[in-house]
């Protein structure tokens, strides 16, 4: 091989070497800036669509162009940079700070209210139970684990745990929506009443009025529903005396 062509072969190596390096830097440069400009699209997410200190649920966020993938390692990313913080797995929050200049920490009975019965703005459950009847002043028990009727519940019944608390999750027979939550609360906590409340049905038939009259509920509203509900439930709604409000 005569001295020409090895110096064209060494020059054409010497060129090929650089390209490839040239075009590897681009491309490093493109991937930098795709995953910088990914953790601007989530945060200018999450900043327009929840308040500070909201529970904000993996399973919630879509963002067209994103896969679940892309999001959980921009999720991770913003949380060691401090921009987010992270309650448990699929869960995240935008902090609060504090007077102190603390960044304050969720409750799990938030993290539940906004995961069972409230999310998204959209009234997905309610409380039940013997926390219903504590809540509407039937009963004086506090119970350790509350109860809560939820679309969202993983199973017929179930129990889960949120960081050290317990719930009792139950699924409902009927879809919960803003428009008949109240009324389907009402309507547990007659089918309950005889277990959960240690009032006499007279002051349990005052307290449920006021409830009634307070959330505009009337007869017919009561009556599109009981089907769902043990016959026992007619025996509950004589004894109690419970009005509503006139159609």
């Amino acid at each position: 091989m005569t001295p020409t062509i090895e110096k064209f072969i060494e020059y054409l190596k010497y060129e090929l070497t650089k390209n490839i390096f040239k075009h590897i830097l681009t491309i490093s440069k493109m991937i930098i800036y795709f995953l910088e400009d990914g953790d601007y699209m989530l945060l200018d997410y999450l900043v327009k669509n929840y308040e500070k200190g909201e529970p904000i649920f993996l399973a919630d966020i879509s963002i067209e162009g994103m896969s679940e993938e892309n999001i959980r390692y921009h999720l991770k990313k913003l949380t060691d940079e401090g921009k987010i913080s992270r309650y448990e797995s699929g869960v995240y929050y935008l902090p609060q700070i504090n007077i102190f200049g603390e960044k304050t920490v969720l409750s799990a009975d938030t993290v539940a209210l906004h995961k069972y019965v409230c999310r998204r703005g959209k009234r997905v459950g309610y409380y039940a139970g013997y926390t219903l009847a504590n809540q509407m002043g039937l009963s004086t028990q506090v119970p350790f684990k509350q109860e809560i009727v939820s679309n969202y519940a993983p199973a017929q019944v179930r129990e889960i745990s949120i960081k050290d608390k317990k719930y009792i999750v139950r699924r409902s027979a009927i879809e919960v929506t803003d428009e008949n939550a109240y009324v389907l609360q009402l309507l547990d906590c007659l089918k309950n009443i005889d277990k959960a409340a240690e009032e006499d049905m007279q002051v349990c038939g005052t307290i449920l009025t006021k409830y009634a009259m307070l959330h505009q509920i009337t007869k017919k509203q009561v009556d599109t529903f009981l089907e769902y509900y043990p016959t026992k439930i007619y025996k509950a709604i004589y004894e109690t005396g419970v009005e509503y409000v006139s159609s």
